[in-house]
């Protein structure tokens, strides 16, 4: 079957496949403070940040629409998703459905409605949630929950197979170190082939997050250090990670102008065979089979370790809580909506049709056909952290600290130092005014290499979700 052919037929599969409806009736769920919609044609708005699974979803939304004549129009922003959506709630056209991408400060602020009550009257939806979903601090704040996790997202490599062979590199073989990620990169870049060894673009800084923070969680760096419940950024870990990155644009593998590039810009030169390799979220595989249609020979592989071997785990995110919105008209029909899209069969639908790591557990069969998917299945070298404390703005943040040390990497110890003063500064003033508690995020006995999500959902009676907040 040709690329395009498998493109089709997974496209189709979303208009064809019969739908399967559950838990669509609300009859027995305590309302609250959920409106009815109006006796009119129901017509929802989803806002989110997220576009590797627009094509998906849209078939999914269309497909709902037709079985339930509830329209779900879908707004789709990318970097500038945080602005966006301030603006909408600012200017009271909020969406009925969003992604929460600062759940404590969007609940504190009132823009999402509590779900604890909802989640409590549906059991077996509460369960489906992977082990960590609901932990205070981590989708509960003051023990009610807010959001509904779309994905758990592992971290990979992404490594195009026919330019490794173009530079003479085994194409079965990715770097499984830092110092063979660069030598990797300099062998393509100078193959002759016009490609760059490794990409990213930092126009807007949170992709350091993904090359540097995460990545350094192998040599056991994490931001947070829940066994002395502080800040730290100055930790060798980060620096050997910086240090890579640094000495891949000294060789004059990297691909040029990251500052005037975007993650999804990189992506796309990633996709048409301009750049070998490139660090991204087990959503990638739907942003280059679908969004850029690649026809490039790329696969997945996991991301390398320091060279003094494996010191720690990479953090998975637990990400996209989609919630309703506390002022939208139409709250009873986008919970009936949030019900179907996250059973168990739609779920599963969309994992295995490539968007990646599901937030619900049984949907993650480990079963699909779409190319890069199977290496994106959590193993012994992820791991779901404890929660870290959600902080208000920083300025600058630990991104765009990490871009200005590129810039100047003899800066790298100060710099690292004064955002860990910075950070910790914040931190023990929301302490002190008591929006955080420190213990909260204390573990004495943290350990990265062996630390268990805990709070799983054993049952809404057990959690502290099933009290809503007074």
């Amino acid at each position: 079957m040709s690329r395009a052919q498998r493109t089709f037929t997974r496209r189709q599969a979303f208009k064809t496949a019969a739908v399967t409806t559950v838990g669509l009736s609300f009859a027995g769920a305590p309302v609250l403070n959920i409106r009815k919609a109006g006796a009119q044609e129901t017509k929802l708005t989803w806002m989110s940040n997220q576009r590797h699974d627009r094509a998906v979803k849209e078939a999914l939304f269309a497909r709902y629409a037709e079985e339930t004549g509830v329209q779900v129009e879908m707004q789709i922003f990318a970097d500038e998703y945080p602005d966006q959506l301030k603006l909408a709630f600012e200017s009271g056209t909020p969406p009925d459905m969003f992604n929460m991408n600062q759940p404590r400060q969007q609940a504190e602020a009132g823009w999402s409605i509590g779900m604890s009550d909802l989640l409590e009257a549906d059991p077996d939806l509460y369960n489906s949630f992977i082990p960590g979903a609901f932990l205070e601090n981590q989708g509960i704040y003051d023990g009610e929950i807010y959001g509904l996790p779309m994905y758990a997202q592992t971290l990979r490599m992404y490594y195009n197979k026919r330019l490794y062979e173009a530079a003479g590199l085994d194409p079965n073989a990715p770097a499984t170190t830092y110092t063979e990620l660069r030598e990797h990169s300099k062998a393509i870049a100078d193959a002759g082939t016009g490609a760059y060894g490794f990409i990213f673009g930092d126009k807007f800084p949170w992709v350091w997050d993904m090359n540097v923070l995460r990545l350094a969680g192998g040599a056991g760096a994490y931001p947070f250090e829940w066994n002395t419940g502080q800040f730290n950024f100055n930790q060798d870990g980060f620096k050997e990670a910086m240090a890579m990155i640094v000495g891949m644009n000294e060789d004059g593998s990297l691909f040029p102008g990251a500052h005037t590039l975007t993650d999804d810009d990189a992506r796309q030169q990633f996709s048409i065979g301009m750049a070998g390799i490139i660090i991204g979220g087990s959503w990638n595989p739907g942003v280059f089979n679908d969004q850029f249609e690649s026809t490039e020979d790329w696969e997945t592989a996991h991301l390398p370790f320091p060279d003094g071997g494996q010191k720690g785990r990479i953090r998975q995110y637990i990400g996209d809580r989609y919630t309703i919105s506390a002022q939208s008209q139409n709250q009873e029909a986008a919970w009936e909506f949030l019900k179907w899209l996250y059973s168990v069969p739609i779920m599963t639908e969309m994992y295995e049709l490539g968007m990646g790591v599901m937030g619900v557990a049984a949907a993650n069969t480990g079963e699909s056909d779409v190319r890069g998917i199977p290496n994106l299945a959590p193993t012994e070298n992820d791991v779901i952290p404890p929660p870290e404390p959600e902080l208000p703005t920083v300025t600058p943040d630990a991104n765009t600290t990490l871009q200005m040390i590129f810039d100047d990497p003899s800066s790298m110890d100060s710099a690292l130092e004064e955002a860990t003063t910075r950070y910790n500064d914040i931190y023990q003033a929301a302490i002190d005014d008591g929006s955080l508690v420190a213990e909260d995020f204390l573990i004495p006995d943290w350990d990265g290499m062996s630390w268990t999500a805990g709070g799983d959902s054993a049952s809404p009676e057990a959690s502290p979700a099933a009290s809503p907040a007074a």
